[in-house]
């Protein structure tokens, strides 16, 4: 049996934008719903990161990315604190282990500075061993507003506190087909249910493509980047996290601080044709290569 409804907003992906987008919207319209086709919320991109809080220092400040993330590294420690949501402010080396890396860095301290990120600074070799005495480099720049956070419990709160302002959510509902007619959207899902609304926000993540492409929207197309951590025993508690310089790929391989104290490296970086979760060593002696730079570390030390 069908059957029809009404909503003022639909946000489609309950992964941790969708749903920061859908706790925010509930309270400036009466009946807001997010569609999610997997049984909870989180299960793809939100659940696969490094959990990192970061600066905004990387992109072009035009770029809307730098801005809202620039804003956003605040709103977030604000949110954390006023919800008691697990996190650790614990800062950011970015190193150099050559001349060249150390024009890198002088680069992205000038557009960091521009930014005016707070608390930035270049230091020296000594001083990078101050903050975290494993770390080896040249230079560093320090990035004091980085951290890591717990997102299971970030989108936890986001859900309940949508759900207690009267917000619904469905799980393990497929959308199969959007129509846009007469200024509305008509969504029909796997549930054989026909939904009606005005605004519809698309956050599904990898699959966002193909949702814009139920609407004729088809010169945007996801590119895959996959990657894999290792984790290690030899190191506990390091004081904070450690990246190289950016490629243009990624931020590189990193040092990983976990709120238990683990640590991690990771994450590599490649393209692929198809979303696979599956991961092997096969890119292990790359790994070590790269994590060698700026830590020590040999194959028997990563999992």
């Amino acid at each position: 049996m069908n059957s029809n409804y009404k909503f003022d907003v639909v946000v489609l992906g309950a992964g941790v934008i969708g749903l920061a987008i859908a706790e925010r919207l509930v309270s400036s319209f009466k009946n807001v719903l997010v569609i999610e086709k997997e049984r909870k919320f989180g299960q793809h991109v939100s659940s696969r990161n490094s959990e990192v809080i970061h600066s905004g220092i990387y992109h072009p400040i035009s770029s809307l990315k730098s801005q809202l993330c620039i804003k956003g590294n605040s709103l977030l420690y604000n949110f954390f604190d006023r919800y008691d949501i697990p996190y650790l402010n614990c800062g950011k080396l970015i190193v150099a282990s050559n001349i060249e890396e150390e024009n890198e860095l002088d680069k992205l301290l000038l557009k960091g500075l521009e930014k005016k990120i707070p608390g930035l600074k270049l230091i020296d070799s000594e001083e990078a061993h101050q903050i975290e005495p494993n770390v080896k480099c040249t230079k560093a720049i320090w990035v004091p507003t980085s951290g890591v956070m717990d997102s299971h419990k970030l989108m936890q709160r986001l859900e309940y506190n949508f759900i207690s302002n009267d917000g619904v959510v469905v799980y393990d509902t497929l959308v199969d087909n959007i129509l846009f007619k007469n200024s509305k959207f008509n969504i029909k899902t796997s549930q054989q249910d026909s939904i009606e609304t005005k605004i519809l926000i698309n956050s599904t993540g990898l699959w966002s493509d193909r949702i814009s492409s139920m609407l004729g929207i088809d010169d945007l197309k996801l590119h895959y980047c996959k990657g894999e951590y290792y984790k290690t025993n030899r190191y506990k508690n390091i004081n904070c996290l450690i990246y190289p310089p950016p490629s243009e790929v990624s931020l590189g391989l990193h040092t990983v601080v976990q709120l238990n104290g683990d640590v991690l490296f990771g994450p590599s970086a490649y393209y692929v044709d198809k979303i696979d979760y599956h991961i092997d060593d096969s890119n292990k002696k790359d790994f070590i290569n790269s994590v060698q730079r700026y830590i020590d570390i040999e194959a028997n030390d990563i999992r």
